[in-house]
């Protein structure tokens, strides 16, 4: 089945990250609603050809409610359409949505723990879900968001993280950075990919809901440990996201 379509007008692009911008819209008909984890499907036409993309919305349902904005994540990269695009609209320019969809939502039934893993841009599902984390965490369930990143500087929405697990203790919040040498491991910073983290998690099958976005490698290498580890599909959710140019 087809998914629903909604105009929306481009307000905004801002900076997040140095090869991040943060773009925001506002739908033309107010009935749009999703859910926390969900994405969209943008289509935009680049010298004279139309593309489509998807991003997961980084705003969360109540935030959406409030302003009117809708929120995405998007990364960078030399001669990307979908980049060039988007960092060059301007306030008032149209464009096509379809959505939502998509399976990084949170569960109808709360496990003991969630453990929500992201590359990139695809740490932007689980910022929609931060309401909704704090209220799990609120009935007890233990919370580890891992973000994955090439370096400092490509970091953004660190600060939400950095505050929920502040907040809760147990919440917890790791970064892993494959391309930094300097790292503070008192604050829950690694060096290496996030896949290669798991191991000193102590993840139990049964027990922990995985969660899975961003990169593919990244994805499919977390897929095989967390198999051979005993996890079965219903303890795994994924969404895979690449650079598309």
């Amino acid at each position: 089945m087809a998914l629903p379509t909604y105009n929306l007008e481009f307000i905004r692009a801002v900076s997040v990250a140095e090869n991040t911008l943060q773009l925001d819209f506002r739908p033309e008909h107010t009935d749009f609603s999703f859910t926390a984890g969900q994405f969209i499907s943008l289509r935009f036409e680049y010298e004279g050809e139309q593309y489509k993309r998807s991003y997961s919305l980084a705003c969360s349902p109540d935030s959406f409610k409030k302003n009117g904005l809708l929120e995405i994540a998007i990364g960078l990269i030399p001669d990307g359409k979908a980049s060039q695009c988007f960092s060059h609209a301007t306030p008032g320019t149209q464009f096509v949505m379809a959505g939502p969809a998509g399976v990084l939502v949170m569960p109808e039934e709360l496990p003991e723990s969630l453990v929500l893993v992201g590359t990139g841009t695809g740490i932007a599902p689980y910022r929609s879900m931060l309401p909704e984390l704090e209220a799990a965490l609120s009935q007890g369930v233990h919370v580890r968001v891992i973000m994955g990143v090439r370096r400092r500087k490509d970091l953004f929405y660190d600060e939400d993280f950095r505050q929920l697990a502040a907040k809760y203790t147990n919440a917890q919040y790791n970064i892993c950075f494959s391309r930094e040498e300097k790292v503070n491991e008192a604050d829950g910073e690694y060096c290496g990919y996030v896949q290669h983290h798991f191991e000193s998690l102590n993840l139990i099958p049964g027990k922990d809901l995985v969660y899975l976005c961003g990169n593919p490698a990244m994805i499919d290498d977390s897929l095989a440990w967390l198999k051979n580890s005993g996890f079965n599909n219903k303890q795994l959710r994924r969404e895979k996201y690449t650079f598309s140019r």
